[in-house]
């Protein structure tokens, strides 16, 4: 087997298929076992050929990898029993003490022909059944008794939905999405597993062994079996590629081996002009879009030949007339003539139209034919550009009635029909991004914003988005919207600087469709600034009046704001599961109602007024104060319960004193938080005050937003960020978004100064990226442990000293795909700090390592925008250095700052 395994590793590398490689393994075991089944035979007086060996599972289908099991029945009459068992030890010891994992039993035919009427995985193993050693005669008398058990009469209805239903448990199991980022090779939506189903149907229906035996009974299309063969060998190249990389039995394919293997199968992927990724990057992602697009067939072409498989019903089928073109057939939507689909190629398209008109499932039969026309390149360009087909697609594309699991869209773009209209949109099609950010392909991430489109028209969210379903209420011109989120990410395959290069796409797209030239410039616009919004109410301080002011100027136009609004909220959500926090909705929410009002107002940047927005969440704020008795809010005592039982009974406010401490928050706090987070915060700091300790926190557990919220209150002085930071990593919370902000706390008259408090709201969750119930013992350890380090001089020893003594990972670090350590200093964004961004791979410790790192450059943070995009953070600051405080502006200053960063972070 070891030499086998090195033929195989040179055939594969030589450009060999799957198939031929376990074919390779399996002849091995074949000569090994009639070598051991002659040994196990040779002191027997009179063996003859009353037993039989024969090879089932995927060693009777030749498809055995690297390190797979294997199987066999050994076939032997009553009378032969014992010889039989005597055999199969001398088999097996060998076997075993090589390492082999073997399954196997001894049984009569009858006994294994019994057990398969009952038994789905006996029934399949007995239709993979290959004779390997022995007398023909069991063998031929338990291959009858098989078929007669799984298809009785020849009618296989039974056993064909037995295989439907594990199917479809078995996709429960291993993921309900066919683009998972680390698919199971064996058992995932398209696997292996799905093309062993297909063809144990079709053995038992009509007694076919290979994809190719179904075209001349009618079953499938040369195309079509060629696309089940080719799906088989690459797959089957795939696993054997795995399990030698991993050198043990596996199915999984992880990023580690993703990259171990891509670039030998790839050589000649590169990135993209301008792309800075690794070199391997672009490799992973041919191979998995390959992988994706097999994958893909095999989900579609297995639950075609399942549903062939079925023996039908003898009754009159029920036929209804539509139209001249479409009828219904047994309530399914079918075409009267398959030559209609040639002679005038829209109708293609309106089959989905009229689909979706009369809310009917499309017969398989027919959407099929669809992919067959499409198949070709001339089938194809009959599509692109018909004036008749580009019309129906765009009512489809805009209809918010197109509610269907999947949608009409996404039915369509399986068999050819958007990349034929659209041949832009096609190397778009199962293009995966190596990240854990974009965790869905290209082509369907795009589909599935267009869909969030729909269900906020149709008012289905509107309990999670009010906002956004006002808004799609006020839109005109909706094609500019669903066109330009649709191909939002086309320019994705062209490499860096998609936004623009997709712009150019998906106006020569809009053009060739027929849309409006208004329509045209509006897409063209949202697929060029579809990142800004995200990225400026993440990255920049919206308090900025000069930020609004930039960005309502881009926009231009009420409708242009709302229709990119509505694009970045539908692109961010779909990016992965949970990617729209709460908090990254609150944030993008905020510069839409901002910058519409400005451009309400048509006033310059100097006179834009925030007060209103201060004022209303101040006022709800105060409101809220006055209701909850003003009262400062209880806090975690040292056992962490938040038992104030053994506290001094802490004093009440009056009403008056709650406007001097409204008066003193930060602008930007209001900006950034709702009137209840500010109304704990408030409450938070008369808690510190009563407390006298160097610090309080407060914590919200929010587990359906999927994060924590923990509130921390202590005197504003430099480095503090960076010790809150070492707490909070020294517990193992990994922060998702961070507000930023001071309070000036009023004294009597005459005493001084007054106090000046760092009031800072963390988002956060455990490592397992879930949120953190609120009576955990480790908020305890972070308010001892900040209170350890807020009462010294807050020194980078003491934060390494605590770092050092808590472990910081309780979990085995797996291979992620690489990101890429980049900081951008950026002087022009605010005109009163310098704006420090740094992207960097998620781990612990990386927030206290960067505002350490500032720290120890005696820059002062103002403002930090901290947020998570999978693996990577992207962490935005404000700085200052020096008294008064200023910019940095010598090119040398900047220098340090993003060599000190980058080596920092890449010594963590």
């Amino acid at each position: 087997m070891a030499r086998a395994r090195g033929e195989a590793a040179t055939l594969l590398a030589a450009g060999g298929g799957g198939a031929a490689a376990c074919a390779l393994f399996s002849d091995t075991y074949d000569h090994m076992v009639r070598t051991l089944w002659q040994q196990a035979l040779a002191d027997e007086d009179d063996p003859g050929a009353a037993i039989a060996l024969v090879a089932t599972g995927g060693w009777g289908r030749r498809a055995v990898c690297p390190y797979s099991d294997i199987d066999f029945l050994l076939l032997a009459p009553t009378d032969e029993a014992k010889l039989a068992h005597r055999v199969a030890d001398r088999l097996l010891y060998p076997l075993w003490d090589a390492g082999v994992r073997v399954g196997h039993a001894v049984r009569t035919p009858r006994e294994a022909a019994r057990l398969a009427a009952d038994d789905l995985s006996t029934a399949t193993s007995l239709l993979d059944l290959r004779p390997i050693a022995g007398g023909d005669g069991p063998t031929r008398a338990l291959m009858h008794a098989a078929r007669r058990a799984i298809a009785p009469g020849g009618n296989a209805n039974e056993f064909v939905a037995k295989l439907a239903d594990e199917r479809a448990r078995r996709q429960d199991k291993f993921g309900d999405s066919l683009y998972l980022l680390e698919p199971n090779l064996k058992h995932g939506i398209g696997a292996l597993r799905d093309l062993d189903t297909a063809m144990w149907a079709s053995k038992a229906r009509w007694s076919v062994h290979a994809p190719e035996e179904l075209v001349p009974i009618g079953q499938l299309t040369t195309r079509q079996a060629r696309l089940l063969a080719e799906a088989l060998d690459f797959l089957l190249m795939l696993r054997t590629r795995v399990q030698l990389q991993a050198e043990r039995p596996t199915d999984q394919l992880t990023f580690e081996i993703q990259e171990a293997i891509a670039p030998a199968l790839y050589p000649d992927a590169r990135p993209g002009d301008g792309d800075i990724r690794p070199a391997v990057a672009p490799a992973v992602e041919a191979l998995m879009q390959r992988y994706y697009l097999h994958a893909r067939a095999v989900m579609r072409l297995s639950q075609r030949v399942l549903e062939m498989a079925r023996v039908p019903a003898r009754r009159k089928p029920r036929i209804r007339r539509l139209d001249g073109v479409f009828l219904t057939f047994n309530g399914k939507l079918a075409i009267r003539d398959p030559a209609i689909f040639r002679e005038r190629p829209a109708e293609m398209v309106r089959l989905f139209r009229v689909a979706l008109e009369h809310k009917l499932p499309i017969y398989g039969h027919t959407t099929e034919l669809v992919a067959e026309s499409l198949a070709t390149a001339q089938g194809a360009s009959q599509l692109t550009g018909d004036p008749v087909a580009s019309r129906l697609f765009l009512e489809a594309l805009v209809d918010p009635s197109d509610s269907g699991q999947p949608s009409i869209l996404a039915q369509m773009h399986p068999v050819g029909i958007l990349n034929a209209l659209m041949p832009e949109f096609a190397p778009c099609t199962c293009r995966v991004q190596h990240d854990l950010y974009h965790v869905y392909t290209v082509d369907q991430h795009q589909l599935m914003t267009v869909a969030m489109l729909k269900r906020l028209a149709r008012g289905e969210l509107a309990a999670e988005y009010p906002v956004a379903t006002q808004a799609i209420a006020e839109v005109t011109q909706p094609v500019s919207l669903y066109l330009g989120t649709l191909l939002h990410d086309v320019g994705k395959p062209l490499g860096s600087g998609h936004a623009e290069k997709g712009a150019r796409l998906a106006r020569a797209i809009g053009q060739r469709l027929g849309v409006a030239n208004d329509d045209v410039d509006t897409a063209e616009f949202l697929v060029r600034q579809h990142l800004t919004m995200a990225h400026l109410s993440q990255r920049r301080d919206l308090s900025d009046p000069e930020v609004i002011a930039r960005f309502a100027r881009r926009v231009g136009t009420e409708q242009r704001l709302i229709k990119l609004y509505l694009c970045t909220l539908c692109d961010t959500a779909m990016t992965a599961p949970g990617n729209l926090s709460a908090w990254k909705h609150q944030l993008l929410e905020e510069l839409y109602r901002r910058a519409r009002r400005f451009l309400r107002g048509d006033a310059d940047a100097e006179e834009i007024d925030l007060d209103e927005q201060v004022q209303k969440t101040r006022e709800r704020a105060r409101s809220l104060l006055l209701r909850s008795g003003l009262a400062p809010v209880a806090t975690l005592d040292s056992d962490g319960d938040g038992d104030a039982s053994a506290a001094p009974v802490p004093r009440q406010r009056q009403p008056s004193d709650i406007n001097l401490y409204l008066d003193g928050v930060d602008a930007r706090l209001y900006a950034a938080l709702s009137a209840r987070q500010m109304e704990r915060l408030v409450r938070l700091t008369w808690a510190f005050e009563e407390s006298g300790a160097p610090a309080e926190i407060m914590v919200g557990y929010y587990p359906l937003k999927g994060h924590s919220e923990v509130a921390v209150v202590a005197d504003d002085r430099h480095g503090l960020l960076a010790s809150v930071s070492a707490a909070l990593a020294a517990n193992r919370i990994d922060v998702l978004g961070a507000v930023i902000g001071t309070c000036r706390v009023p004294r009597p008259p005459g005493s001084g100064v007054a106090r000046e408090l760092a009031c800072d709201l963390f988002f956060v969750r455990d490592l397992y990226g879930k949120a953190i119930p609120d009576g955990h013992a480790r908020w305890a350890r972070l308010r001892d442990d900040l209170h350890s380090l807020l009462s010294g001089d807050l020194s980078l020893s003491a934060e390494q000293a605590l770092l050092a003594e808590r472990s910081r990972s309780g979990l085995r670090e797996r291979v992620t795909p690489g990101v890429l350590t980049r900081v951008k200093i950026d002087n022009d964004a605010s005109a009163e700090a310098t704006v420090v961004e740094v992207f960097t791979r998620d781990r612990p410790g990386v927030l206290h390592t960067i505002t350490r790192t500032l720290t120890d450059l005696d820059l002062d943070i103002h403002v930090s925008k901290v947020s998570t995009e999978g693996e990577q953070v992207a962490d935005i600051f404000y700085v200052t250095k020096g008294s008064p405080p200023a910019k940095l502006t010598a090119r040398g200053d900047i220098d340090t700052v993003s060599a000190q960063l980058e080596r920092a972070l890449g010594e963590l």
